[in-house]
């Protein structure tokens, strides 16, 4: 299943709608090989598909509580889920040169004990950024 299907079956049990524009981000997102800013997507979306920034924000936001996309701080930008990895910590080793984020997961990472006590989350989750260089740059 691809990228965009599997964000059409979260989006849809969640209850919004499939919306040209946020079809349009879904699939410059699954094309991306680096992380994009929403300025960025606005770029990628064809010319026939009117949609502006500030669509493209609202559309980010709400990927971004569905899991649908993470940020990545470093960049400024956002990419697609993997959602092979699901579930644990999620973190990207970003090359400093060309841009690529490589998503991994740590499926044992005991965040929580690292907090000081008088943090009293319930639920708590976080992504991790590295940087470097690829193999490819490097």
């Amino acid at each position: 299943m691809t990228f965009v299907d599997q964000s059409i079956k979260i989006l849809k049990k969640n209850k919004y709608k499939i919306t040209g524009p946020r079809m349009a981000v879904l699939n410059v997102l699954e094309e991306a090989k680096i992380p994009l800013s929403a300025y960025d997507i606005e770029e990628h979306v064809p010319e026939h598909i009117p949609i502006n920034v500030v669509t493209i924000y609202r559309v980010l936001d709400v990927f971004e509580t569905l899991n649908i996309i993470h940020k990545v701080h470093t960049k400024e930008g956002y990419v697609r889920c993997d959602f092979e990895l699901q579930k644990g910590c999620h973190s990207f080793a970003i090359c400093n040169k060309c841009g690529r984020a490589d998503e991994f997961l740590q499926e044992k990472c005991d965040l929580k004990s690292t907090l000081p006590k008088k943090l009293a989350y319930k639920s708590l989750s976080h992504i991790s950024e590295l940087s470097g260089l690829c193999e490819q740059c490097a």
